[in-house]
């Protein structure tokens, strides 16, 4: 541990007045935020989250200050965090030595972490970065739909329905046949508009092991065991042949439902279903 570090720990216990000189300006889901911490390789992992996008939403930027220190992780991470609310605070708790606290009405957070958890960038991204960026950003504008979003022509559809139904496989299939990709799986409206315009990440899409099958270009991805202990492939967009947009105004809801044998087809649902 360095000699710095161990004299502001006894300087200043609380760590209030560490110095977080390392800055970056990012744009999850177009909306600007401030990253300050005192490590690169937070810069690092938020740079491979939020690196390709760029600002839709012309908003004061919020701010994550995400502080690093050199301490032993001497147990495994427990496999869920814990979240608490009250009033316009959330805290996650990944363990004793990993936390973010945010506060929706400063769209501020701040937080610190080990050194160990700062190295994987993965999990990193999926406990914490992701989380606090989607978070506050929902506060400020967004409303979720667990889905994915194309588009053809202008026209967004969103496809809904439970974990493996396949919404990132028809969403990748759709994008394949000259629709345009924007998101499979965290859909976000964009309140106080009347035209249904949606965001998501366009810049990564995750498949199960078994989309190989399907599709041949995968086959050079490897599928590794994902933090949120599912077995899949993480696939940029970039080393993909299609077309991605950051948003979409959404124009029809598709629900997929594969509990069916048979060959597929498609249905109206009723409006009072």
């Amino acid at each position: 541990m360095p000699e710095s570090f161990i004299q502001q720990v006894v300087e200043d216990p609380l760590l209030s007045n560490c110095d977080l000189g390392l800055r970056r300006l990012y744009y999850p889901l177009g909306f600007p935020l401030e990253v300050h911490t005192n490590s690169r390789k937070v810069i690092e992992a938020a740079s491979e989250a939020w690196g390709l996008f760029s600002q839709s939403f012309d908003i004061t930027p919020m701010r994550l200050a995400l502080g690093v220190r050199e301490t032993h992780q001497a147990e495994p991470l427990p496999a869920k965090s814990n979240f608490f609310a009250r009033e316009h605070l959330l805290v996650m708790i990944v363990d004793a030595d990993n936390f973010v606290m945010c506060d929706f009405q400063q769209a501020y957070s701040f937080g610190w972490i080990t050194s160990a958890l700062a190295s994987d960038f993965a999990t990193l991204r999926y406990r914490l970065l992701t989380p606090v960026a989607v978070m506050m950003a929902g506060q400020l504008a967004l409303a979720p739909l667990h889905s994915a979003l194309v588009a053809r022509n202008g026209c967004g559809v969103v496809l809904c329905g439970d974990s493996l139904a396949g919404k990132s496989t028809l969403a990748y299939a759709c994008a394949r046949a000259g629709w345009t990709y924007v998101t499979d799986d965290g859909t976000f409206l964009v309140r106080d508009r009347p035209d249904r315009y949606a965001v998501g990440n366009a810049h990564f899409i995750r498949f199960r092991e078994d989309a190989r099958q399907l599709f041949p270009e995968l086959s050079k991805w490897l599928a590794v065991t994902r933090p949120n202990g599912k077995i899949g492939m993480e696939v940029p967009t970039r080393d993909l042949k299609i077309a991605i947009a950051p948003g979409a105004n959404i124009e029809h809801v598709v629900f997929l439902d594969r509990d069916h044998a048979g060959p597929g087809r498609l249905r109206r649902c009723p409006k009072d279903h």
